[in-house]
């Protein structure tokens, strides 16, 4: 009986054993495949979307040479300053005065606080420009600025001859029945 009852202790302990080792080593390592065979397919995803990233980032890396030049040509079309534009009123005055305008009361100038419109790409500085002269001047003027260094859209533009009642006021003495005046507003687009 004493070696039956051995027997018996040593099957239970055995037993024992092999549930304890079953629940606390076997089950986990199964687990721990289940949980590793459902993440594969996405860290294998997510390797692949890295690669092509990295792909990506060699083609650019081979290409961004020969399109820096470029970049540069249009980050310099954006005023740098929209609340100090003083690159791009030099520039306004400089092709008002190759247009025929001079600093006197030919060509006025006003400009606001930069704003993003809602259809906007960018922000931008909206202006107010005032011309009195001949309208080949104002003609020659236009087509300056639009050809110029800087990314403008003109919003509007109104042409009037000067008439015999804007000559008798002090405004328009200098002026004469030939010259027209022209009031356009714009918008300068900056960074």
């Amino acid at each position: 009986m004493l070696l039956k009852r051995k027997i018996y202790i040593a099957a239970t302990v055995l037993l024992a054993l092999i549930i304890l080792l079953t629940v606390f080593i076997i089950s986990p390592f199964f687990l721990e495949i289940k949980r590793n065979s459902y993440n594969f397919p996405l860290k294998k995803q997510n390797l692949a979307v890295l690669e092509k990233e990295l792909e990506n980032l060699q083609e650019f890396k081979k290409t961004w040479p020969e399109i820096s030049p470029n970049l540069e040509k249009i980050n310099r079309l954006f005023i740098d300053d929209p609340r100090m534009p003083i690159d791009f009123i030099s520039f306004l005055e400089e092709t008002a005065e190759d247009a025929g305008f001079y600093r006197d009361k030919s060509f006025e100038k006003s400009f606001s606080d930069p704003v993003k419109n809602e259809g906007d790409p960018w922000p931008c500085v909206p202006f107010n420009l005032s011309l009195i002269g001949s309208f080949s001047s104002v003609s020659n003027f236009l087509e300056k600025l639009e050809s110029g260094p800087y990314l403008i859209e003109i919003q509007n533009l109104s042409i009037t001859r000067l008439t015999d009642v804007n000559l008798r006021t002090s405004e328009f003495k200098q002026f004469s029945l030939d010259d027209t005046k022209a009031v356009i507003s714009i918008k300068v687009y900056s960074k």
